[in-house]
Parts: C-alpha cells; structure tokens; sequence
C-alpha cells in the first residue's frame, strides 16, 4: 500500500519523491530514505508522517490552505481503493495554481470561474490565520473546484490589478485536471531603486548609472524616452531580464550637475506606460537628479584593520586592511609587510585581494606561526596606488602584540567536501521565514576560502529578505555526516572564519542541548552578531561567559552539545536586503598558556589524550595535539588503512605537558587517502583518523 501511495500522494501533489520507505532497521534500507530521523526509525510509511511539509517549504505553504488538505485526502482514499480494486468513482475536479506571470509569485485573491462555480485563492482566511496576524506572510495561488461536469468549460481567473484570462478546459473523470494560470499584471510599470539614489554622486567611467524597474521594460521605448541634460553621448546595457538598465559613465564630465528625464512614453513588454512618480496611474516622467564628482587627484586611505585591538592578538592571525577606493594590487607583495618588531625579520604570507562595492579589501595569510608575547609591526608602505595612479606617499606601521595564550582546535566542518549532502538549504528549514526562496541558497565556492588553514573551498550563502515580512530567520541547518558527529560542552569556544558584506545584518550560531536524549525544545543559541564587516573575520563564541541569546531552549548550555546550524536575520534599522557571505572552518577552540618555544603547552593535564588533528582532511600539513600527565616515553605513529606503518612523529621521552607538533605528509611520500595515527605511552593508547586529500 504504501508503494501505491507515494506514487499517487506525488502525482496528486506534484512533487518528487524520494520513496516511502521509513523503517530501514524493518525494510534493510539506507540513508536515502526520507529526511526526518524519527520515519527512519518508525514503523509506518513516511508520508503518513507529515507528507512532506516539514523539509518542503512549497509544501508548506500549500498545506496552509484547507482545499489543499482535501486533495492530500482524496489521494489517500484512491490509495485505500487501488489496493482493495475498488474502482475509482468520478473526480471531475480542477485545481492549479494562479502566479504572477513575471516574477512567478503566487496570487492570493485570484478568483476563479467554471461551470457556474468560483474560488478565491487566499492562504490567510483558508487557515493561516490561525497562526499569525500577517496577511500577506503567505501566498499560494493555489484553487480547488469540485462537483464540475464531465466535459469542455470555460475557466475565467481574475485578480486584482491584473488583466483577466480565459482559458478551456476539459475536465478530467479519473484524475484531477490540473490548470496553472499565470496573470499580466495591469499595474504600470516604475523604477523601483536606482545607483546612484536621487541627488546622489558618481565618479564618471568607474561609477555607472543603474535603474531597477519593477517590471520587464521594452528597451527600445525607454533608451528612446532618455532626456539628459546637459547632453551626452552614452552606451547602454540591459540585465536581469530586461529589468534593470546601465547607462554607462564613461562619457560625462568631472564636477557637473546632470538630469535625467524618463518620458511617459517608455513602456514595458506588454505596453503599459510608465509610471514615473510612483502614483499606480501610467503617463508621466521620471526626473532624477545626481552629479559628478570632481576628478579623483586623492590617495587611497586605509579604513579598516583586523584584527582590532593591537595586544593579545592570536598567534596565527589573519590580517585585513580596508581600502576607501579600489588599489591597484601592482607590486602589492613588496608594499604590504609583516616583521619581528626586535630584528625586521619578515613574516612570509600569501596575500588575497577582493573588491567588493568598488572598494578593495587586502588580506595577509602569516604562512607560519607567530611567537607568544613577541611585538611585530604591519607595514602598508609608500606607493600603494588607486586605479588612477594616486598614491599613499607615506608609510604606516601598526604595532601588533601575540599573547600567551595558542588555541587546542577540534573541526567541525571545513567545508571541503559534501556541502550539500551534510548542509540543507534554508528554505528546506521550517524555522527559516522571511526569505525570498529563490535568491537564497547555498554552494560551494573555490575562490574565496581562508588560506590560514589551506583551505580550498567555503561555503557560500546568498540571501535576500522579504522586507514585507513581519519576521525574519534564515537557518542554515547541518543535517548529516561526520561534522554532525562532533560533541562538546560548554568549556569550548565554537568559532568559524566569516566572510562579512558590511550587511549590517546579523549573524548567531545554534546549537543542541542534551545530545542525544533532548529535542526540539533543547536548541540553543548565541548572542546575535552584526555582520558590520566587509571581508573575513574570525567569530566565537565563549560558551562559558558570553551568555546565550533567545530562541527554543531554556537559555543553558548544561548538557552534551552538538552543532545545529548558523542562522541570519535582517535589521529593520540599517540591514541590506540582500547580500552573499561565505563561511569557512567551523571548529572548537580551548586557550591554552604557551612557552616561548611554541612546541610545549604549559597546561596541566590529569590525563592521556589524543586530539582529533586539524585541519582535517588537509593538505600536506596537520596539527596533531596531545597530552600526557607524567613523564614518560611516547610515540606517535600513523598507519595507512591496512595497518602498514607509514610514519613515525613522535618516539621520544617527554615530561608531563600538553603538545602540538605539525605532521607533514610530504615529508614521508604519503598519497591521498585515509590514515590513522596512534598515541601509546605506557599502557595507553588512543587512534584517531586523519584524512589526506590532495
């Protein structure tokens, strides 16, 4: 029976499935079965479960609607009946779903007209007002008519501020009769933002003019309604569909107050006349307003340096300098210097260079270790030049002091592999609401990755909000694989490497309480970070004095912990709508006091212990940590996966201490693959697995 059900509750639905199957312990399955663990483990098909909605936010919305209940309903019965051979009686229903033609969104308040009978599409009266006071929270489109003759009728659907449509239709006796209606929008179309904003500057060749209009523009009504004033000879572009146009700069002059006039006379592709005041009536002109700024005669200033705060800074540090303009990143290598404050011994290191919103952001990657308690300098030297070959004529040092504190890592995900078999997108999440689905996902991306640890790829995130939203959570929930294996207390620090948009939106980690045996009701999370940085920055969060921020769990973190997801929520004061941030090497954290030989951590520990190496996979490089609490002779080896000794890092007496020590795969000849290394000392012994991928 359940075979027959998933096949119709899909059909009926629409939808893919990914089987019925929930009990792999009872029907010998794996882990491609449905996603929620509890049908894993249950006795009974999954879709007797929740159908779907849980993990399908089309679904979801869908399921707001009672007609919608109907249809789940009646394909169960036709279920029930196949099995049994009991013939199907008539159907004779048409259902769809009416959008908007253009940008696909679902129309609430359609109607809909067939046989003499209507339905008016409207997820809030349908149900969803049992559940928020929004309105306009929900859209589905969806309509669901019933009891209709046998035969070919007529199907009128019309909404407001839409032109209606008529359709035919034959309608169906052994299934539903399927009819999506998509609507022209009747309302004129407008430019919605615009680069500069009114009375705003650019500077002329770098700086291009860019309206946004709400609809899909014939291009050649609008270059045809173009006035400016004074005149110019510009190049055009269009993108996004015909809805947004470039006017290139290049061609105007320095210092100079421009207009622009978009005559009535510009339409989009169905001929509705433009709105140019905004007033919902067609037929008027735009005029905006903006100058030129005068010719850039300036040298790029330094705007931002991380890390803040010049003492106690990390031994491993990533540096970033924000530029007010674009540079040139020409003979950048011999301008930008990390030395020892004591001798001018320089600090080697890779250098990244981003621009984003025409303003470059440097970052300096120290390929090793610096010394505890040591003071450097970071050097921006003279001759660092902006696109126009002004240059910084004098040289800046900034004192930077290490600590005597390193940190004991433990990874959780380093986003080199199966992003998208561990990670779910965040509209797969029930908690996530005020996005917009379809410009909001995430993927890998190989170009921008935090070179610290190696690291070839993060992961990346767009969004984009629904700022007529009346909340807004976006979360990014790790659902599988090793990373959700981690568990942890609160006496660490959870940390990941975020690549900041300078959004002013805000960021929090998440994560479960009372592993195993909590639930739901046990999600914790941090305190909320505004994401007021443009480039990478390193974000923890001290479990032990930071506190925890408000959501589903009672506030403490006092049981076993496992990481749950990283979430987003727009700020209503100053956040931008939409933006991208990547994220790379979430891991644990524990400080620990160092000697100056950086080799031999002067804790106290009460036991053996082996800690998982970081990074982990790598390539050719890991940290491997471990302490004894006695003196004692100790090896570490590692072995290939058949048991073959393959090296040998530690043989040696050490007295009672924690150490770190850096395993270079090269140096003994290992290929790619899986090994395992082993501390013994005495009668102990511990394995762990480490992960070589080049």
């Amino acid at each position: 029976m359940s075979d027959i059900m998933v096949g119709l509750l899909s059909s009926a639905m629409r939808i893919p499935t990914r089987g019925s199957i929930g009990d792999c312990t009872f029907y010998n399955c794996d882990f491609t079965g449905p996603y929620l663990h509890v049908n894993r483990e249950s006795n009974m098909p999954s879709e007797l479960s929740e159908a779907g909605f849980h993990t399908s936010s089309v679904q979801n919305q869908r399921n707001m609607n009672a007609e919608w209940k109907k249809l789940e309903a009646r394909s169960f019965l036709w279920t029930f009946l196949k099995f049994h051979n009991v013939p199907r009686p008539p159907v004779r229903i048409i259902t769809g779903i009416i959008s908007d033609i253009e940008g696909g969104i679902p129309i609430n308040g359609a109607t809909a007209l067939i046989d003499n009978k209507t339905y008016t599409t409207d997820t809030y009266q349908s149900l969803f007002y049992l559940y928020s006071n929004d309105s306009t929270q929900l859209h589905n489109g969806f309509y669901y008519i019933e009891n209709l003759s046998s035969d070919t009728l007529e199907l009128i659907v019309t909404a407001p501020n839409y032109l209606p449509d008529t359709l035919s239709v034959v309608v169906s006796d052994t299934f539903f009769t399927y009819k999506d209606v998509q609507l022209i929008s009747s309302l004129p179309p407008k430019v919605v933002s615009s680069n500069p904003v009114q009375n705003d500057s650019i500077y002329p060749g770098r700086q291009d003019i860019i309206f946004n209009f709400s609809r899909r523009m014939n291009k050649a009504s609008v270059e045809s309604s173009l006035v400016f004033t004074p005149s110019a000879y510009l190049n055009f572009s269009w993108v996004n569909s015909d809805k947004t146009l470039i006017i290139y700069s290049d061609s105007l002059e320095f210092s100079t107050n421009y207009s622009i006039e978009i005559l009535p006379t510009a339409t989009d592709i169905y001929g509705n006349l433009f709105d140019g005041n905004g007033d919902g009536i067609g037929g008027d002109t735009l005029i905006f307003n903006f100058k030129t700024r005068q010719l850039d005669i300036d040298p790029p200033v330094v705007t931002g340096f991380y890390p803040a705060g010049n003492v106690n800074i990390e031994l491993h540090p990533l540096i970033r300098i924000n530029f007010n303009e674009e540079i040139s990143f020409v003979n950048i290598y011999s301008l930008i210097k990390l030395v020892k404050a004591s001798d001018q011994t320089q600090i080697t290191g890779t250098i990244r260079h981003y621009v984003l919103n025409d303003k470059s952001v440097l970052h300096f990657f120290p390929s090793i270790k610096l010394s505890p308690s040591e003071n450097y300098q970071f050097k921006i030297l003279a001759g660092i030049k902006d696109l126009l070959d002004n240059q910084i004529a004098n040289d800046s040092i900034i004192n930077l002091q290490t600590g005597n504190t390193d940190l004991e890592l433990t990874g959780i995900d380093n986003f080199e592999a199966n992003l998208t078999t561990n990670w779910w997108q965040p509209s797969a999440s029930g908690s996530t609401t005020g996005i917009i689905p379809g410009e909001t996902g995430i993927l890998e991306n190989s170009l921008i990755s935090n070179l610290l640890t190696s690291s070839a790829k993060s992961m990346q995130l767009n969004y984009s909000w629904d700022i007529g939203s009346s909340s807004w959570l976006l979360r990014e929930y790790l659902s599988a694989g090793t990373p959700r294996d981690v568990l942890f207390d609160n006496s660490y620090l959870l940390q990941v490497y975020i690549f900041g948009d300078g959004s002013n939106n805000q960021f929090r980690f998440a994560v479960d309480d009372n592993v195993p045996q909590g639930g739901a009701a046990d999600h914790e999370v941090s305190p909320w970070y505004t994401i007021d940085w443009t480039g990478w920055k390193l974000i923890t969060w001290d479990m032990t004095n930071d506190g925890t921020g408000t959501w589903i769990g009672d506030g403490n973190l006092d049981g076993s912990l496992r990481f749950d997801s990283f979430q987003m929520s727009y700020n209503q004061i100053n956040g931008a709508q939409k933006g991208t941030v990547y994220f790379d090497d979430l891991r644990l954290a524990k400080k620990v006091l160092v000697d100056i030989n950086d080799e031999f951590v002067s804790a106290l520990p009460s036991n053996y212990s082996l800690f998982q190496n970081y990074p982990n996979p790598f390539n050719p490089s890991t940290i491997i940590q471990y302490q004894i609490p006695e003196d004692n002779f100790i090896t570490i080896k590692v072995y290939d996966i058949l048991g073959k000794e393959v090296a040998i890092v530690v043989s040696e007496q050490k007295s009672m201490g924690a150490y770190r020590i850096e395993f270079d795969a090269s140096d003994f000849g290992l290929t790619s693959g899986v090994y395992f290394y082993t501390l013994k000392a005495g009668d102990f012994s511990e394995t762990k697995k480490l992960i070589l991928m080049k």
